[in-house]
């Protein structure tokens, strides 16, 4: 099994890095200059304002919308001294307080940046949090053996008092002298950023997240990637340097792509690469999934569509199931899909292929660096789950919400479109002494009012006594309208 990295960032504008297993796509990361990332920067602020009924402050750090920081994201050591026990927070934290923040989810839409202080400076085998006490092992490192090593190095660590150490999942099978060396370049770091933060006034960056190519790697690469191939010289040149300091040894591994086709190209990864974009995936056997994105959670419907090859309807079911469960957990990594997800799976009646189907969805999601949590299946077929999401979904910064649809993935019909214009026109020209209406609709809106609701216009003009105008707008989107109405007075 061959493990690569490829990186794509020969335009300026965009940056694109792919993990392959065997050639097939298990990793898909982009990022634009369009949408700016600012998720992991660490930033000096000031408290604008404090919202006890929300149990949170408003900090300007510098951006245009002012970030939200939680009451239970706020370090004690910010605090004001005050009578033990008191639990006010506009007596805790007051309106133009310093803080040091970090950015923990991007500006979405109306909404400002999620913010904390417990600073998290991530190193490729651990996590550096300053101001916090915790000594620990991921999770996602699930052997006890190891868990047990990895405490145990820890444990004999030199960690400055006042700083907490986690190690991630890319630390397993390390050795103290390689979290060792992790831990002083990440105090190299926060070093930096303590010095900046006094000799700088709030709001300013104190520190800036490393390009999708250096934090790719901090975060993917491990000892079973055997190549990392870059067709950008510059991106080349800055993680042969990282890959230098983090990692030494596998320095060699880097390597730039000079190929005369594109890099994705050459790798058969552009028809990969847009397949995950799409609204229906389809499965080996014939079956496909429906995804789709809602305001509070994904939907994902699994139909077995020509899967048709078992015995009876069960076994049918069960086997397009099992298939999905792989696929289903791919394209979660892949889209980098968070929150409430639910997967309705083809019913199936024999308890022992429901519990079958969670086990093997929890076994491929185990590969997965997000969080996740599984519930069983439903008696309704619905399994439901949640992923933590790590970065932006793949549309962030690379697609618009559509002008026509405004997101709904459907337009009204012209006959709708034409009828809701003919009652709004009854209701303006309710008032009396209108002399004209004219009515401005997208082009094919226009005809059908003119070509099949004439009498209905006429109706209007001879009950109203006004006279109507019907005009098109090519560059009117579906549902737009506009009606001008002229008083006898002008």
């Amino acid at each position: 099994m061959t493990q690569k990295i490829l990186i794509n960032a020969l335009d300026s504008d965009e940056n694109r890095i792919v993990a392959l297993k065997d050639n097939k796509l298990e990793e898909f990361h982009i990022e634009t200059t369009a949408k700016q990332v600012t998720q992991g920067n660490i930033y000096k602020g000031i408290v604008t304002r404090v919202e006890p009924s929300l149990q949170a402050v408003f900090v300007d750090y510098g951006e245009p919308k002012n970030g939200f920081l939680q009451k239970n994201e706020i370090h004690k050591d910010y605090f004001q001294d005050v009578e033990a026990g008191e639990k006010a927070l506009f007596k805790l934290i007051k309106k133009g307080q310093e803080l040091i923040v970090q950015v923990t989810k991007d500006p979405i839409s109306q909404k400002g940046a999620m913010l904390t202080t417990f600073i998290s400076l991530p190193g490729r085998l651990s996590v550096l949090m300053p101001g916090n006490s915790t000594k620990g092992v991921s999770r996602k490192i699930s052997d006890e053996d190891e868990r047990k090593r990895l405490v145990g190095i820890i444990k004999k660590m030199d960690i400055p008092s006042g700083f907490g150490m986690i190690v991630r999942t890319a630390g397993k099978n390390a050795t103290k002298t390689m979290l060792t060396a992790d831990l002083k370049y990440l105090m190299r770091v926060w070093n930096n950023i303590d010095k900046t933060s006094i000799k700088s006034p709030a709001p300013s960056l104190l520190y800036k997240e490393q390009t999708l190519a250096v934090r790719s790697l901090r975060d993917y690469l491990t000892s079973d990637i055997k190549e990392i191939l870059i067709d950008s010289p510059e991106i080349f040149k800055e993680v042969k340097d990282f890959i230098g300091v983090i990692a030494p040894k596998q320095k060699k591994i880097v390597k730039q792509f000079k190929g005369e086709k594109p890099i994705f190209t050459k790798y058969q990864l552009e028809d990969q690469i847009a397949s995950i974009y799409k609204r229906e995936v389809t499965l080996k056997s014939g079956g496909f999934l429906v995804i789709e994105q809602t305001e509070a959670l994904v939907s994902i419907d699994v139909n077995s569509g020509k899967s048709t090859k078992k015995k009876n309807i069960e076994e049918t079911a069960f086997h397009t199931n099992l298939e999905a469960c792989e696929e289903v957990a791919r394209q979660l990594r892949l889209r980098d899909m968070g929150g409430l997800i639910v997967v309705d799976f083809i019913d199936m009646k024999e308890s022992r292929h429901k519990a079958e189907i969670t086990k093997t969805l929890k076994k491929n999601l185990k590969s997965d660096k997000a969080k996740t949590k599984v519930g069983g299946i439903t008696k309704f077929g619905l399994l439901e789950m949640s992923r933590q999401r790590i970065r932006h979904s793949i549309t962030f910064g690379s697609y618009e919400t559509c002008r026509h649809c405004k997101g709904r993935g459907q337009t009204p019909s012209v006959e709708t479109q034409g009828l809701a214009f003919l009652r709004q026109l009854k209701l303006r020209t309710l008032k009396p002494g209108i002399k004209e209406a004219t009515g401005v609709l997208p082009n094919d809106v226009a005809g059908y009012l003119l070509n099949k609701k004439r009498a209905e216009l006429t109706e209007i003009e001879s009950k109203k006594s006004v006279f109507i105008t019907i005009e098109g707008d090519p560059n009117m989107v579906s549902g737009e309208n506009k009606i001008i109405i002229i008083p006898h007075n002008n």
